[in-house]
């Protein structure tokens, strides 16, 4: 770790900062000095660290400022305080704003350098976890909070530039038949291959996201319609000539194709979820008018162009709910064939048990944040590790998984990553209670 590590240390004595230079390199970091706030907050501004040794008291430019600096930015790396004072005022003041550990001056080299090494695995373990939170573990690409994430992020740029912004909408045709046929294994081996081409196929700053079940989308900032329908064309056919072999005993071949909607902003006011909304409507006419297409509104078959009967989009309605097998449209956040295998398949009895979830879980998300906020770690762990059990047998395993992660935490009583690990966690929550609450009002 350390010999990969590059640490800023701050400090306006020229003693201090040579001595902590040389304690450093014999350590086997990469040290970058600076005699001063000023000159550390260019540096910072140019370079990213994995950490910052930062003195206290410096004049002009006070430890204090370039402390709150860093942690306002986006990926700040951690800061170890050092000071020649021990008030525990200006511990307490230092870690409030963000600081990861306070060192009294003069230093001991080995206690400094174990404290390192410790803020170097803290910051290690989180940058996976939160890469875990935001990564589909299957296909490996962002899952829908990574893809929103990072979706957002480059509409806020593709706004500031007076950019255009396309999302395509991609779902696998007949994929329940993939699974019915050859088994769920054959469907994830069908998951991985897909993801694996799509990322492969769109440029490396687009942003690719599986957004649930056979479902996937792909945002491309700066660019306009005809440049996107050509990059989704490129795959959609790619897709259609590829052979995914089943590890098998007859080596079993199968091919698949897929239905794409995608639209572009066409205005200075633009939303990820407009886009997607808009292009999950393409999605789904480009299924409605025979799969294995992209639509866009140039080429939609609207209701006028296309003579559209009663009794036909009527037949579309059937098919949309058959395409999402009543899952996602009747309990977001659920899938209902876990949960009824769970129950032996008792479809009533399910139903039995989503209203108790839902008498009994429904004030979680307060409950939990009031834990977090008293740091109340006994009831944190009791509520987190019952949703998780329970979430885990209503089949609303977006719920169990984020749930798991902050279970983990508490476990560990890792305090820091409480609040980031709720948030999902709440997301989740709220998603399966507002599904529950429409469909089941009448018996809640």
């Amino acid at each position: 770790m350390s010999n990969n590590s590059t640490i800023l240390v701050i400090d306006d004595a020229k003693d201090t900062l040579m001595l902590l230079e040389f304690d450093l390199i014999q350590a086997g970091y990469k040290v970058i000095a600076a005699n001063g706030g000023a000159q550390a907050l260019e540096i910072l501004n140019k370079q990213a660290v994995d950490l910052v040794l930062l003195d206290l008291h410096m004049p002009n430019v006070s430890g204090t400022e370039v402390l709150t600096h860093i942690t306002r930015t986006e990926f700040s790396p951690p800061v170890i305080m050092l000071s020649s004072s021990a008030d525990e005022n200006d511990v307490v003041k230092m870690l409030d704003i963000g600081a990861e550990d306070y060192v009294t001056k003069p230093y001991i080299a080995k206690v400094l350098l174990a404290r390192i090494r410790n803020a170097l695995r803290l910051k290690e373990k989180t940058q996976k976890l939160e890469s875990l939170l935001r990564t589909d573990s299957l296909t490996h690409v962002n899952n829908r909070v990574g893809y929103e994430e990072l979706a957002n992020k480059a509409i806020s740029h593709a706004k500031r530039n007076k950019h255009q912004t396309a999302v395509a909408m991609l779902d696998i045709d007949h994929f329940k038949k993939v699974n019915d046929t050859y088994g769920h294994e054959a469907g994830d081996r069908v998951l991985v291959e897909f993801a694996d081409l799509l990322t492969s196929c769109f440029r490396d700053y687009d942003v690719v996201g599986r957004i649930g079940g056979e479902e996937f989308a792909v945002c491309m900032p700066n660019i306009s319609i005809t440049h996107a329908f050509d990059a989704c064309e490129r795959f959609r056919k790619s897709l259609s000539e590829l052979v995914i072999t089943l590890d098998d005993k007859s080596n079993t071949e199968i091919t698949i194709t897929v239905s794409i909607g995608l639209t572009v902003s066409k205005e200075s006011e633009f939303s990820l979820d407009d886009l997607m909304r808009d292009s999950d409507k393409l999605m789904y006419q480009a299924k409605s008018a025979g799969r294995n297409r992209t639509i866009t509104e140039s080429n939609s078959p609207s209701s006028e162009k296309a003579g559209v009967t009663k009794s036909t989009k009527e037949h579309q309605k059937m098919e949309y709910r058959q395409l999402n097998n009543d899952v996602e449209v009747k309990y977001p956040g659920i899938d209902i064939d876990i949960g009824i295998n769970n129950v032996l398949g008792d479809e009533s009895l399910f139903e039995e048990i989503l209203v108790m979830f839902y008498q009994d879980h429904g004030q979680d998300k307060a409950k939990i944040a009031q834990a977090i906020s008293d740091n109340d770690i006994l009831t944190l762990k009791s509520l987190t590790h019952t949703l998780k059990g329970v979430s885990c047998s209503i089949g609303a395993m977006e719920l169990f998984n984020h749930t798991k992660a902050l279970d983990l935490a508490t476990n560990e009583q890792n305090n820091q990553e409480f609040e980031y690990l709720y948030k999902p966690v709440a997301l989740a929550l709220d998603k399966v209670l507002t599904g529950l609450e429409a469909k089941l009002s009448s018996k809640l």
